[in-house]
């Protein structure tokens, strides 16, 4: 088994993990000067068909998340992950439509070896960075390689973790990021010519393309990044090779874009300029939205179903993520016994909670619409059983409580309690907390031993199985959190100690995680491994489900439901083709008639 992979879950590794033995910078704030041609609720506002720059084609005004954009680094978890790859940054490829196949992007085409195992991409001749500087494989191999080994600006709410998917299963890179391997040699990303790019793998996979338009794959610019690895993000330093450069900057309010006249497909794209407007509430982006005022808004499913008329409008992306409850380290020790948590789980009333979320019930981690989802992976609501389990783990009649943290006041939280409470007679506290103490908390063992603690979270991403169970929840998240307390923080120990070469630290690392985490984690572990290596695709996919099987009887992570991802379009507003990822689509597909 391979060395310790950082999961990439929102959650992150927390402070003092391996990477802070990295020289790791945070996320700078954003260039001020936001461009006034207009007045709407949010004051100055660029809007119109003319944005001052001389160029003709209309602008928008979007809203693509509801969170702040403390960093463009896409190397790190973090929320760059909803702008960046959409029109910033370009990796080798972008998905299809439908998200199922992909079409070449700084890469115009690429050949796969007879056995499956090695992927030589050709560069786009003409492709330049927005300085005019030829996008070159060896852009490419630096980009990946910082992705493995980072050096900058870290994210805000998962600071230190890298965003690379071992799911790609690049033959040597989770080596190589884990400190197993010093020598960039062994890693299978090679440069034949400045327009030649090589990636060789561990083993075939069909999802390697898909998984390679993933916001990690994107290419940054070397020069820019070496020369500042923190202000390359700025608007003023910005070299990308994207179909849009940022123009202006406010982490918490806004980011102006216009179009790259440099981009290799310029001429396709549609829109001159984009204001995507930040950290605003969802009330105040739908009045803007009905004022006119912004043109595309996210949306929740909720809303939407309140609001018939809103309903014209909206385009959607079905079973996008999940909600789930993170058993935490720490409290009463019942939470270590697997039957405790099942039994928690099968006492949830899913679908009474969707009437309050407008998901739908989240019967298991990885969302049914994941291609080769079975239904052997459902939970059901099953109170008696629930009983039994707890009886059989002898604390039916002495529950000890549960507590939930949390950083958004959400109904379906307050559903859930009264559900458990009804069902089981326990108490339950839902703890709200800022979103800053929430993620320090959140990878920390709960002190109060009188509980049960958990944390609530979503999580979205690419829809296969590799990703829903190599990257999402994957085997060194589910072998990490079934250690106890006390393993857990040696593991943080020893990922944090300076006098460590990294071969060391790996291997220790990897001690206590195959030797000290559950029988039932390592079983997970292994069969993902079978997994990755089969290369019959029906006899993979059997074995990811019997890996994820294993996984949802574990119950570590308890899911709750299934999410849409919903936008509002205006009617003169077109080419919003959504997507499982969490950039939604790419702006250089938007128009406006």
């Amino acid at each position: 088994m391979t060395p310790i992979r950082y999961p990439i879950d929102p959650a992150g590794p927390p402070d003092g993990g391996r990477l802070s033995r990295r020289l790791v910078l945070g996320g700078g704030a954003g260039a001020a000067g936001l461009l006034a041609t207009g007045c709407t609720i949010f004051g100055d506002d660029a809007q119109g068909g003319g944005d001052g720059s001389g160029d003709e084609r209309p602008s928008l005004q979007i809203v693509q998340s509801s969170a702040s954009i403390e960093s463009l680094d896409p190397h790190y978890v973090n929320n760059s992950m909803l702008v960046v790859p959409a029109g910033l940054l370009e990796g080798l490829v972008l998905q299809e439509e439908d998200a199922v196949e992909v079409v070449p992007a700084a890469a115009e085409s690429w050949e796969v070896s007879e056995d499956r195992l090695s992927y030589t991409f050709a560069m786009r001749k003409g492709a330049a960075w927005s300085n005019g500087d030829p996008v070159t494989a060896g852009d490419a191999e630096w980009s990946f390689q910082r992705l493995l080994d980072p050096s900058g600006a870290g994210g805000n709410y998962a600071a230190g973790a890298s965003s690379y998917l071992p799911g790609l299963g690049i033959k040597g890179a989770a080596d190589y990021q884990s400190g197993a391997l010093d020598d960039w040699a062994d890693v299978g990303i090679t440069v034949e010519d400045d327009m030649t790019l090589v990636i060789e793998l561990e083993s075939p996979s069909p999802d390697f393309l898909l998984l390679m338009s993933h916001y990690s794959m994107v290419l940054v610019h070397p020069p820019s990044v070496e020369e500042d690895q923190q202000g390359w993000q700025q608007p003023e330093s910005w070299v990308g090779n994207g179909a849009y450069v940022p123009v202006s900057w406010e982490p918490n309010s806004s980011l102006v874009m216009e179009a790259n006249p440099e981009y290799w497909d310029a001429d396709s794209v549609g829109i001159g300029q984009i204001d995507l407007r930040l950290a605003s509430d969802g009330p105040t982006n739908l009045l803007a939205f009905r004022n006119d005022d912004l043109d595309v808004i996210t949306v929740s499913a909720s809303t939407v179903e309140r609001d018939p008329e809103l309903q014209e409008s909206v385009v959607t992306v079905e079973g996008y993520g999940t909600s789930y409850l993170q058993a935490m380290w720490g409290g009463h020790e019942a939470i270590r016994d697997d039957r405790v948590r099942r039994a928690l789980s099968l006492a949830i009333d899913r679908e009474m909670i969707t009437e309050v979320s407008a998901g739908q019930p989240g019967t298991a981690l990885i969302p049914d619409v994941v291609p080769g989802w079975s239904k052997e992976l459902a939970v059901s609501y099953d109170v008696e059983a629930a009983k039994d389990l707890l009886d059989e783990a002898g604390i039916l009649d002495d529950l000890p409580g549960v507590r939930i943290q949390y950083n958004f006041e959400e109904p379906w939280l307050e559903v859930l309690r009264e559900g458990w409470i009804d069902a089981l007679g326990i108490d339950v506290a839902i703890e709200i907390l800022e979103s800053g103490v929430h993620s320090e908390t959140r990878w920390a063992p709960h002190e109060d031993d009188s509980v049960m603690s958990f944390y609530a979270g979503t999580f979205s991403g690419l829809p296969t199985l590799n990703n829903w169970i190599y990257n999402i929840f994957g085997y060194d998240y589910v072998r990490q959190f079934s250690l106890s307390a006390d393993d857990w923080a040696e593991l943080q120990a020893v990922q944090s100690d300076e006098g460590l070469e990294g071969p060391e630290m790996a291997a220790r690392a990897e001690e206590i995680l195959s030797t000290r985490s559950s029988d039932q984690a390592q079983e997970f572990a292994n069969l993902v491994d079978e997994a990755v290596a089969t290369l019959d695709d029906a006899g993979r996919d059997r074995l990811f489900i019997e890996a994820a099987s294993v996984r949802e009887q574990m119950a570590l992570t308890i899911p709750v439901t299934w999410n849409a991802q919903t936008w509002a379009v205006a009617d003169d507003v077109g080419g919003v083709q959504p997507r499982p990822s969490p950039e939604g689509y790419y702006y250089k597909y938007l128009t406006r008639s």
